[in-house]
């Protein structure tokens, strides 16, 4: 008797877990102020296909979606984690400024499709699916295989 009384609370604190996890479309205006700077300033011609709003207990995250197929995600306070031009390219006003240096140096005429904030800093793929690796500060760690 015992077990399945916490068989069944298990699985009824399992639902309700997943009750709790909502995604839903918003509007520009319902971001975070920080990430509506964010887009104004680096795409300010792009129309969005759509804005998702992600609220997990212990978190919120936005996706949004332009036409053109770029993506950016941001997270409960409107900082960009991720970016993917999938495919295309990204306006390189996005980049932090050692980074753009450092590329402008380096890999002239190559374009950036992805760029992640990561735990150590940044990860960025070009078109050409060429990984490069750099700290917080902008600095190159190491070309990623």
């Amino acid at each position: 008797m015992g077990y399945s009384k916490t068989l069944l609370l298990a699985a009824a604190s399992m639902v309700c877990f997943a009750c709790n996890a909502q995604k839903r479309r918003i509007t520009m205006a319902d971001l975070p102020a920080p990430a509506q700077t964010f887009i104004k300033t680096n795409f300010p011609n792009q129309a969005t296909s759509y804005i998702l709003e992600d609220k997990e207990i212990t978190e919120t995250e936005y996706k949004v979606q332009f036409t053109g197929g770029t993506e950016v995600e941001f997270d409960g306070k409107g900082n960009w984690e991720e970016l993917d031009a999938n495919r295309g390219s990204l306006p390189t006003s996005v980049l932090p400024k050692a980074i753009a240096d450092y590329i402008e140096k380096n890999y002239k005429g190559l374009a950036v499709e992805k760029l992640d904030r990561k735990h150590y800093g940044y990860k960025l793929e070009f078109t050409t699916d060429l990984e490069l690796e750099f700290d917080a500060n902008g600095k190159f760690l190491r070309i990623d295989d």
